[in-house]
C-alpha cells in the first residue's frame, strides 16, 4: 500500500479501533506482496492476467476513504482479495510448515546455572502455550537439554514425555549438543549419534526412524564427512544455516542452494534445507512469511516451504502472538496455506516428491530442482579455530583420553574379567560431547563458560586416569619380568630381595605426579636396581617412537642405564634431568622404544649396564648443527627454528628462506569487533621472539673452546625466548632423534597479554616456511574421519584437527622434486597455508566476551615430519594419531609371572595400510568387542584385522553395525576366532561388533 495512504487511514480511525484496522491493513498489505511475488512464478503473472488483478486490488485499497470507518477498511480489503479469487485458489495449493522452535545455547553468555534456568523457563511456556492452543506444534534439539530438564525438573521432564508421544512435541537431537563440526574428531561425532539416539530410545521410546532430522541452525560451519557419519545413524535431514562465507571469510563452492543433497566423500548423502530468513522469529524475516516461502519454490520447484519461530539464542520459544497471528494467516483467501506442523513431517513430504521426480520423466526431473553439494560447508567464525585455547585443549585431551580408557578397559574385560566401566566411561564421553557446543568449544563464551568446561574435563581426567591405571595394573601383572633380569651379581641380589618380599613399592614413589591433566602419574616401583615398566601402544600399528620415562629414589648412575627387552638387548637411554618431587629423588631419562607392537605392549627393565643395541643416531657438530640419517640441520640459536634443513634422502635443502623453519612469532591483530569470532588483520610484520638461554642435552662440550659435539641416540635443544615488548615468554625443547624424519617440540607459554580495542589482539604462532614451489601445493587438513584438500584460500585461517599437510615441487636449481611436510600438534586447530609458509596459530587474546581467557601457562607438543615421497591420507592419520596418542608407560613389578603373559604382545592388528582403527571397545549392552575401520585413501577395501585369541574367546560372529551398534541386514563381516574382514567402501567407515 501506499504508504502515504496507508498513515493517512491509520490517523483517520486513530480514535477507533486502531489495533483492528492495523490487522486489516496488515493482511493487506500481506496479501498484495505475496501476490506480486508469486505471480512471478514460471506460468503465473500477465500470462493468467493476475499482474493486472493486483493492481486493481491495490486501487481499490489506495481509494479507501477514510470516512468509510473499520467497517468500510474491511469491505475494502474483501472487494481487493475479491479481485485476486484466482490468485488465492491457486496459492491455497502451496503450504507454509510453522515449526516453533527455542534456540538455547548452552552455556553462551552465561552460567551453567542460568542455562539450567533458560531450559526450564522456555519448556515451562510451551507446556502453558500447549495448553492453551491444542494446534500448537514444537521442536526442540539437544539432548543434554531433555537430561538436565529430567535431572533438575523431572515432574515437567514426565509431561514433555506426554507431549513427544502426542506427536506435538518434536524431538530433533540427534547429538547431545548443536556441536562444532569442525573441530570434533570422527569418533566425537559418533559418540553424540550413539549416547543421544539411546537416550531418546531409553527415556522416549523413540527409534532411530522417528527423529531423522540434524538440527544445526546456528554451528559455524560443516565438516566435508559430516553426511558419512550421520547416515550410518539413521539421519536423513540436516537443517542448517551458517554454511560457508559469513564475515566476508571465503565460501568453498558457490553460494549455497535454499534445498540441496549433502554428499560426504563417500557418496552418502542428507537433504539439507538452508535456513535462509534465520532461526529466531525476531531476526529478518518480518510480518510477512510468504514472501521468502516464494522465493523457495521458485528455486526448487516445490511448493511447501518450512518456517521456523520463536524466540531464541536465550531460549523463549514461541509467543502468544505469533501463534494467533499464523493462525489468522490460515484465514487468509489469497495466501498460501499455513499449518502449524514439525521439521520432520516437512521433511518428509518434501523428500518424496524429490526422489518421485528423480525416477520419473526429465519433465519430473526438471520441474523439481535439488542440486548436489560434495564439498565442506565452510568458513563461518575463522576466529573460532584459536578463541580460547586451554577449551580447545580440554576437548583434545578428552577425546584421546577417553579412547584410550576405554579400548584399555575394553582389553581389561575380555583378558581378565574385569567391570566395564560403561557408566563412568558415559559420564565422561558426556561431558566432552557437552563441551563441543557451537558457543563452548569454538570459544566464542565468556569466563564462566570457560571455567565450566575445564571443570568437566577435570572430572573427565580422573574418569579416564583412573580407568586406565587399573587396566595398566592387570596388564602387567602376569609378565614374568624377573625373567628379564640379566645373569649378574647385581640381579642375583634384587631376586633375593624380591624372595624376601623386600622388592616392590608400586606407585608410592613419585605418587600422582604428572596426572594433573590425565589422572594418570608418572610414579614408579619394582626394584632396587632393576625397574620395569611396560611400554604400551594404543595404536594399532607398530610404532618406534621416544618415551619419557621417570625413575624414583634410585642411584643409578644415569651414564650407564639400560633398558633391557625381552630378548636380553641392552638400548641404550639419554639422560634428561635429576631433580626431586615431593620427598622422592627423581630420575628423567629417555629411550627410543623400537617396534611397540600394534595394539600391544612391550616390557623393558631399566637397570645399569651396557648397551649392546645399535641405534641410529645424531651427531652434533660446532655452529649448532645435527646430523641423523635422513636429515641435516642447523638451528637458529637466536631466533629459534631451524636455518637450514637438508634432507640427505633428495640431496636438497628443503627451506632456504629468511625465516628459519619452526620460528616463534608475534603479532598483533587490529580489533574489528566479535574478537573471539573473527580475526582482525595482522597490524605489523610479525616479530620473531627473541633467545635468552640455550642449552642441549645429549652432546658434549669441549672445555676449551666451548663447541658442542659428540654422538648419541637423540638430543634435547632447551630454549627459553622473550615476546618482544612484553612480559610473556616460551620455554621451547626441541628434539632431534632418529627414528623418524622428523623434530619435535614441546612448549611452554608463559602468557601474559590482554587483548583491547586499543591495542588490539596479541597473539603467537609458529611459521614454517619451506623451499615448495606454492603454485604446485595443495594443502590437505584432517577432517573428522578424512581429510580436505583447500586451494583458494591462501593466507586464510582454516581448521584441521590433528595435522595439516604440505606438498608440491621442491624447486631447487632448476630441478623440481616432489616433496612434503606435516605439521602434527596435540591441541591446535588453527592452520593457513600461504607465500610458501605454514603457520600454526598457538595463541590470541581475544577480549571478547571473556575478556581474558589466555592469562595462563600453556603446554603444546607438536612436531614436524618430512616426506620425500608423496603421503598418502592414511599415513598422515596415523601421524596425527600417533602424535596424540603417545606411548604409555605402566610401571610394572618384579614378579615371576604367571606363565600365560607373554614379556611382548600385540592385541590387534590393522592390516592394510590405508585403513584405521578409529575405536576398540565394549559394546553398550552384552558382552563382545566394538571395532571402527576408517578408509581414507579413496579404495574400495577389504579391511583384514588380527586379533590376539586370548582377547576373543567365546565370540563366535562378527556383526556390521550402525553407529547404534544395531546390526546391518544388508552387510556382512567375516570371522574366524583370529581374523576379521570386512568390506569398507572408499572414504567411508564400518563398524564391527565381535559377539
Amino acid at each position: 500500500m501506499n504508504p502515504t495512504t496507508k498513515s493517512r487511514i491509520l490517523r483517520a480511525l486513530s480514535e477507533r479501533p486502531g489495533e483492528t484496522a492495523a490487522r486489516w491493513l496488515r493482511r493487506a498489505e500481506c496479501e498484495i506482496a505475496f501476490a506480486r511475488a508469486f505471480a512471478t512464478l514460471p506460468g503465473t503473472g500477465a500470462t493468467l492476467g493476475w499482474t493486472a488483478a493486483i493492481d486493481r486490488a491495490q486501487a481499490l485499497l489506495d481509494g479507501f476513504d477514510p470516512n468509510g470507518g473499520l467497517w468500510g477498511l474491511s469491505a475494502a480489503v474483501r472487494a481487493a482479495e475479491a479481485e485476486m479469487a484466482a490468485i488465492g485458489a491457486a496459492a491455497k495449493r502451496y503450504t507454509i510448515h510453522c515449526v516453533g522452535h527455542g534456540h538455547i545455547d548452552m552455556n553462551w553468555m552465561w552460567s551453567w546455572p542460568e542455562t539450567v534456568a533458560t531450559t526450564h523457563d522456555t519448556f515451562a511456556s510451551v507446556l502453558s502455550l500447549m495448553e492453551q492452543y491444542p494446534h500448537l506444534t514444537y521442536s526442540q534439539s539437544q539432548a543434554s537439554v531433555y537430561a538436565l530438564v529430567e535431572r533438575y525438573y523431572p515432574e515437567m521432564f514426565a509431561k514433555i514425555q506426554e507431549r513427544v508421544k502426542e506427536g506435538r512435541w518434536e524431538v530433533t537431537a540427534v547429538h547431545w549438543v548443536e556441536g562444532d563440526k569442525n573441530l570434533a574428531s570422527g569418533e566425537s561425532l559418533c559418540r553424540h549419534l550413539l549416547y543421544t539416539r539411546r537416550y531418546f530410545a531409553e527415556k522416549f521410546g523413540l527409534s532411530a526412524a522417528d527423529v531423522p532430522v540434524d538440527w544445526e541452525p546456528d554451528t559455524f560451519g560443516h565438516a566435508n564427512t559430516v553426511p558419512t557419519i550421520l547416515t550410518q545413524a539413521g539421519v536423513r535431514f540436516y537443517y542448517a544455516c551458517r554454511t560457508g562465507g559469513g564475515f566476508d571469510h571465503a565460501r568453498v563452492g558457490a553460494e549455497r542452494p535454499r534445498l540441496f543433497w549433502w554428499s560426504g566423500p563417500d557418496g552418502s548423502r542428507v537433504l539439507v534445507n538452508r535456513e535462509s530468513t534465520w532461526y529466531n522469529s525476531y531476526v529478518n524475516i518480518g510480518d510477512n512469511i510468504a514472501t521468502p516461502a516464494v522465493e523457495f519454490w521458485r528455486e526448487t520447484g516445490l511448493s511447501d516451504w518450512l518456517n521456523i519461530y520463536g524466540i531464541g539464542n536465550h531460549g523463549g520459544g514461541p509467543t502468544r502472538v505469533e501463534i494467533d497471528y499464523y493462525a489468522e494467516m490460515s484465514d487468509w483467501p489469497v495466501y498460501p496455506r499455513v499449518v502449524f506442523g514439525t521439521a520432520t513431517r516437512w521433511f518428509e513430504k518434501i523428500e518424496k516428491e524429490i526422489l518421485t521426480s528423480e525416477t520419473g520423466t526429465d519433465a519430473d526431473r526438471d520441474a523439481i530442482r535439488v542440486p548436489i553439494l560434495d564439498h565442506e560447508l565452510n568458513f563461518e567464525f575463522t576466529g573460532c579455530y584459536t578463541s580460547q585455547s586451554l577449551i580447545k585443549q580440554a576437548n583434545r585431551f578428552g577425546e584421546n583420553y577417553l579412547e584410550e580408557a576405554e579400548t584399555l578397559a575394553a582389553l581389561s574385560s575380555r583378558l581378565f574379567g574385569s567391570r566395564a566401566p560403561r557408566e563412568q566411561l558415559r559420564e565422561a564421553w558426556l561431558s566432552v560431547l557437552f563441551n563441543q557446543f557451537h558457543d563452548i568449544l569454538p570459544g566464542s563464551g565468556v569466563r564462566q563458560t570457560r571455567e565450566h568446561a575445564l571443570g568437566g574435563f577435570q572430572e573427565v581426567g580422573a574418569i579416564t586416569g583412573s580407568i586406565k591405571r587399573t587396566a595398566g595394573i592387570a596388564l602387567t601383572a602376569g609378565i614374568d619380568t624377573l625373567a628379564l633380569l640379566p645373569d649378574t651379581p647385581e640381579a642375583a641380589e634384587e631376586r633375593a630381595l624380591h624372595a624376601a618380599g623386600q622388592a616392590n613399592t608400586p606407585f608410592v614413589a613419585g605418587a600422582g605426579i604428572g596426572a594433573g591433566d590425565s589422572g594418570y602419574s608418572v610414579a614408579s616401583g619394582g626394584g632396587k636396581r632393576f625397574r620395569p615398566v611396560v611400554v604400551y601402544n594404543p595404536c594399532a600399528w607398530v610404532r618406534s617412537e621416544p618415551v619419557t620415562v621417570t625413575l624414583y629414589d634410585t642411584d643409578m648412575d644415569p651414564s650407564r642405564v639400560v633398558a633391557r627387552d625381552e630378548t636380553g638387548a641392552q638400548h641404550p637411554t639419554l639422560f634428561l634431568d635429576r631433580a626431586e618431587d615431593w620427598g622422592h629423588k627423581k630420575l628423567t631419562l629417555m629411550l627410543m622404544a623400537r617396534d611397540i607392537p600394534a595394539l600391544g605392549y612391550r616390557t623393558y627393565v631399566f637397570c645399569e649396564g651396557i648397551a649392546d643395541v645399535e641405534t641410529p643416531g645424531v651427531t652434533v657438530g660446532p655452529n649448532e648443527t645435527f646430523e641423523t640419517p635422513c636429515l641435516k640441520l642447523t638451528y637458529d640459536r637466536f631466533r629459534g627454528g631451524f636455518k637450514q634443513i637438508i634432507d640427505k634422502r633428495v640431496n636438497e635443502q628443503v627451506n632456504e628462506k629468511s625465516t628459519p623453519f619452526g620460528a616463534w612469532q608475534f603479532v598483533t591483530e587490529r580489533e574489528r569487533g566479535m574478537t573471539a569470532w573473527v580475526l582482525g588483520e595482522v597490524a605489523d610484520r610479525p616479530l620473531d621472539l627473541r633467545s635468552t638461554s640455550y642449552s642441549v642435552v645429549g652432546a658434549s662440550r669441549n672445555g676449551g673452546t666451548n663447541v658442542t659435539t659428540g654422538a648419541g641416540i637423540g638430543c634435547r635443544i632447551t630454549q627459553r625466548m622473550v615476546v618482544p615488548g612484553t612480559e610473556s615468554s616460551v620455554l621451547v625443547r626441541t628434539l632431534i632423534h632418529a627414528l623418524e624424519p622428523r623434530i619435535d617440540v614441546t612448549a611452554e607459554v608463559d602468557w601474559r597479554e590482554i587483548g583491547g580495542k586499543e591495542r588490539g589482539i596479541p597473539g603467537l604462532f609458529v611459521a614454517f616456511e619451506t623451499d615448495l614451489a606454492e603454485e604446485t601445493v595443495n594443502p590437505r587438513y584432517e577432517t573428522p574421519f578424512g581429510s580436505v584438500v583447500r586451494t583458494e584460500n591462501a593466507g586464510q585461517e582454516v581448521p584441521a584437527l590433528r595435522y595439516a599437510h604440505v606438498e608440491g615441487n621442491l624447486a631447487t636449481r632448476g630441478r623440481e622434486k616432489p616433496y612434503g611436510f606435516t605439521v602434527l600438534q596435540d591441541s591446535k586447530y588453527g592452520h593457513s597455508w600461504d607465500d610458501y609458509t605454514m603457520q600454526l596459530r598457538m595463541i590470541r587474546s581475544s577480549f571478547d566476551p571473556d575478556h581474558a581467557p589466555e592469562i595462563n601457562k600453556h603446554t603444546v607438543r607438536y612436531s614436524m615430519y618430512f616426506h620425500n615421497t608423496p603421503a598418502t591420507p592414511a599415513t598422515l592419520t596415523r601421524l596425527g594419531a600417533a602424535w596424540n596418542h603417545p606411548l604409555i608407560v605402566f610401571p610394572a613389578n618384579l614378579q615371576p609371572g604367571d606363565g600365560a603373559t607373554p614379556p611382548s604382545r600385540s592385541f590387534v592388528s590393522v592390516i592394510n595400510d590405508n585403513i584405521v582403527l578409529t575405536a576398540l571397545k565394549a559394546p553398550e549392552d552384552g558382552d563382545g568387542l566394538i571395532l571402527r575401520l576408517v578408509e581414507y585413501d579413496g579404495i574400495d577395501t577389504e579391511a583384514v584385522v588380527t586379533l590376539d585369541p586370548a582377547l576373543t574367546v567365546g565370540l563366535t560372529r562378527a556383526e556390521v553395525t550402525d553407529l547404534m551398534e544395531k546390526p546391518i541386514t544388508d552387510a556382512s563381516a567375516t570371522w574366524d576366532g583370529a581374523t576379521l574382514r570386512v568390506p569398507v567402501r572408499a572414504h567411508s567407515f564400518v563398524t564391527v561388533a565381535l559377539r
